[in-house]
């Protein structure tokens, strides 16, 4: 599976290496993110800052944030991976990156974003899909053999009624012999 557009999000909080802090901090908290791509003038990523890097790069060392650049307290270089890439590999790319968040580049040009609740995201919903269709699985194998011991039971009932039909008929063949023969006698006796 690749890295296709479901697997990550689409809609990325963007911002220039010149821009100061502040505004990736307003946008992040406008946004309910923990994080900003940092582009150049083609959108390719050059960076990123997140949250904690305000919180450590910026407030813990007294920078003022109208002053300072993103520039100066962005990750960089920034670990990307390609719009096709299987998910697998942006996965393997995060954790030797150790990052939580990487841009998704299609030719250079930032596209999206994964981050590791993207993939949780996406793991919970293949393993529900998992789920499903062995649920789908066991409930057929349930029906199949819920069908299986009703063709056995019927099997059972239609040899026991043909036992049964085979003794009554060899019964019933006996009994209308014995009465025939009696008829017969008594015709004779009547007749003769």
């Amino acid at each position: 599976m690749s890295a296709e557009r479901s697997h990550y999000a689409s809609e990325i909080a963007t911002a220039h290496p010149d821009d100061p802090v502040v505004k990736l901090a307003d946008r992040m908290e406008e946004y309910a993110i923990g994080c900003i791509v940092i582009v150049d003038a083609d959108r390719q990523p050059i960076g990123i800052v997140t949250d904690r890097d305000l919180a450590c790069r910026v407030v813990a060392h007294g920078l003022d944030p109208e002053a300072t650049p993103a520039s100066a307290v962005m990750s960089a270089p920034v670990v990307v991976a390609q719009a096709d890439e299987p998910i697998e590999s942006v996965v393997e790319r995060m954790r030797a990156a150790r990052v939580r968040r990487i841009p998704i580049v299609e030719h250079g040009k930032l596209v999206g974003m994964v981050s590791s609740d993207d993939l949780v995201l996406h793991l919970g919903r293949e393993l529900e899909d998992l789920g499903q269709a062995a649920k789908h699985a066991i409930d057929e194998r349930r029906r199949r053999a819920r069908r299986e011991r009703r063709r056995e039971d019927f099997e059972e009932s239609l040899a026991a009624l043909r036992a049964t039909v085979e003794t009554s008929g060899r019964e019933a063949v006996d009994f209308v012999t014995r009465e025939f023969e009696a008829l017969r006698e008594r015709f004779r006796k009547k007749s003769g």
